[in-house]
């Protein structure tokens, strides 16, 4: 056999696997099984699904095609004034001028920003509300700016944490996802090329995955379909969701209360979106939907998300799979400590595998990053536990008992070294 064939039946045998954990279906196929029907020229770019519990992949379609994130980069913005937050360099109530810098910013053509005037203020809690629903540019820097006043130096913050995650396909010139000549003169001097950041569905997955579990705040910004933000001021401005599929909006899906859309002349369509059904939140992201000068694009996303969700959660849910208490593994007996929850398919039957004390919930599956696995509990051998646990439940007892052996024995020696008195006759 050739080294070529060889290398091609590698290739589908690894592409197989990974399918198999996915789905084969693409998603304009998914829609229209559905009885939507959407044409191939709305086909995604890269799309991928995961449980945000633990990493597992449901659904993959060209996950790791690059493409531009567009505004979605505004995340990873985001995700850095959270983590400075934490840090203790600023709170929500933090107040920022608009400057000279900023205001222009805010009046450049061509860029998604909502209206500053020079010299309001904007408290960080307002300035995340305006980012992540208006996706505004300016806000976004302002934002940056928090965080390190040098555009540079925060983009190089962008790049060197999408590299802490993995996030493999991702480099950004920008921290707000507009291509990268429409900054004019506020181009990162670090990072002047006339570029797109650039990304793929699954390393967003994994970036939302991270921003979502660790900082789950964001969402009570991004479940709002409309918000009005500094109001009876004369900065008042009413913003409305882009996320045509968060419960409320245009599309809305029952149970998605997140996250960020992206869109621009080279990107197209983006989208990435969270929920939570059937006691399992989901991470949907979703690039190149195309055209952008074609209107339909932007709605079809949309519709083909919810078509995914749809598929994602008649297969998957998140339930007791292991009941904590006395089991029979092979010919030994064993007591497994707490109940164990998993992520079930219904569409492969899974068993139980019990090694070093460790039990979890086997099925052929995949996760979207390599330090991400199933559910454990822990096992031990039955009769050591039931030993365990009548020491336990009897502690009181036995300590009682063995304190008044140990005393009467005490009385007893004593008592024989006692001087005895001598009988007189």
């Amino acid at each position: 056999m050739s080294t070529y064939i060889k290398t091609l039946l590698s290739f589908m045998i690894i592409t197989a696997l990974f399918c198999s954990s996915a789905y084969a279906k693409s998603p304009v196929e998914i829609a229209n099984e559905q009885g939507v029907y959407i044409g191939e020229q709305y086909a995604p770019h890269g799309t991928m699904v995961i449980a945000a519990r633990n990493g597992q992949i449901l659904y993959a379609d060209r996950p790791n095609i690059k493409w531009p994130p567009a505004s979605m980069s505004k995340l990873m913005t985001i995700y850095l004034v959270y983590q400075a937050m934490e840090q203790g360099k600023f709170s929500k109530n933090t107040k920022v001028k608009v400057n000279d810098k900023f205001y222009a910013i805010s009046q450049l053509p061509m860029l998604s920003n909502n209206h500053m005037r020079l010299g309001a203020s904007y408290t960080v809690d307002e300035l995340l509300q305006t980012a992540l629903t208006d996706s505004s540019n300016v806000a976004t820097y302002i934002l940056a700016s928090l965080v390190d006043k040098d555009d540079t130096a925060f983009i190089d913050k962008m790049n060197q944490k999408a590299k802490t995650l993995r996030m493999t396909h991702t480099h950004y010139y920008n921290p707000v996802g507009a291509p990268n000549n429409l900054l004019l003169q506020y181009k990162a001097k670090g990072y002047p090329e006339d570029d797109d950041n650039i990304s793929s569905a699954k390393d967003y997955a994994i970036l939302t995955q991270h921003l979502i579990s660790e900082f789950p705040d964001i969402l009570k910004y991004t479940k709002k379909v409309e918000v009005t933000i500094k109001k009876g001021t004369q900065d008042e401005e009413t913003f409305h969701t882009y996320n045509h599929s968060l419960e409320g909006a245009k599309l809305g899906y029952k149970g998605v209360d997140g996250l960020k859309t992206g869109s621009s002349d080279t990107a197209g369509f983006n989208t990435t979106i969270t929920g939570h059904k059937n006691n399992m939140r989901i991470i949907l992201t979703m690039m190149g939907v195309m055209d952008w000068y074609d209107p339909p694009a932007e709605f079809n996303r949309n519709i083909m998300a919810n078509a995914i969700m749809d598929e994602i959660y008649g297969r998957y849910s998140y339930q007791k799979v292991l009941a904590k208490g006395k089991h029979q593994f092979g010919d030994q007996e064993v007591y497994v400590a707490k109940d164990l929850y998993d992520i079930v398919d219904k569409k492969q039957k899974g068993t139980f595998k019990y090694e070093n004390g460790i039990v979890q919930y086997d099925y052929k599956r995949q996760f979207v990053d390599s330090n991400d696995k199933p559910a454990t509990v822990t096992y031990e051998d039955y009769n050591r536990y039931a030993m365990k646990k009548f020491f336990k439940d009897h502690f009181g007892w036995i300590i009682g008992l063995t304190t008044l052996s140990i005393l009467s024995g005490l009385a007893l020696l004593i008592y024989s070294f006692m001087p005895k008195k001598k009988k007189t006759s």
